[in-house]
């Protein structure tokens, strides 16, 4: 038997999110264990903020595959589908956003250790400090950055899975809907049936009379001209 082809695109689909899932797992395993500086970092964020792009770009392709789907069982399940993978996509989000906050602190506690250090050796004690407090806020500045766009971009999945939550209650009261009306045909469909087996059987009645009567009128024509000829011979 041929597998539809929204079957296969779906399948097809669903193995480059499992492979972006993949990804970005060691992605996380990575920023967890990453010793070196911010550049470095700033690298390793880039490659996850596109590979994140890539994935919700696949669970849209799934959106627009749902709207598609005539088969409304393939459709519910299709959604909850989506509903599932974007909730795992938040998931991997908020812990991918912590490891690289963590990560960019892990950074800036080593700068300011390298800075201290440095300041160590030098006997300008005003100057020291004030490379500590300009690194501290560029450090924070950035972390604070990149926190905004990761909550902005919760959100927006937030969004996301709040309409899919309501589509798919509407398709669930639609097939209830079509449902009813089915089984309210399927009556109306007995209703007419016997309807027209009690018009069979009436149709067949009037014919039984209409006989007899015919019948009755040669028989008492058959007696009129009986007692017709009966009087002339009389006669």
């Amino acid at each position: 038997m041929t597998v539809p082809t929204e079957h296969l695109y779906g399948n097809v689909i669903r193995q480059d999110i499992v492979k972006c899932n993949s990804a970005l797992k060691i992605y996380l395993q990575t920023i967890q264990e990453h010793k070196g500086d911010e550049a470095e970092l700033n690298e390793i964020s880039a490659s996850v903020r596109t590979k994140l792009s890539q994935l919700r770009g696949l669970i849209a392709n799934l959106k627009t595959l749902a709207k598609e789907e005539d088969n409304l069982e393939s459709r519910k399940f299709l959604l909850e589908d989506i509903v599932e993978q974007e909730s795992a996509l938040q998931q991997t989000h908020s812990l991918l956003r912590n490891a690289l906050f963590r990560a960019q602190l892990a950074i800036t506690e080593r700068q300011k250790n390298e800075l201290f250090s440095y300041q160590s050796v030098q006997s300008d004690k005003e100057g020291h400090q004030l490379r500590h407090r300009m690194s501290t806020e560029l450090a924070l500045k950035q972390s604070s950055q990149l926190t905004n766009d990761l909550l902005n971009a919760t959100r927006m999945i937030q969004d996301n899975t709040e309409k899919s939550t309501k589509t798919l209650d509407k398709l669930v009261e639609s097939s209830e809907t079509l449902t009813a009306t089915r089984e309210e045909l399927k009556g109306l469909g007995s209703v007419i049936s016997q309807a027209r087996k009690l018009l069979s059987k009436y149709g067949r009645r009037e014919n039984t009379d209409k006989l007899l009567i015919f019948l009755g009128f040669v028989f008492f024509a058959a007696c009129c001209l009986v007692v017709i000829r009966n009087r002339l011979n009389i006669f």
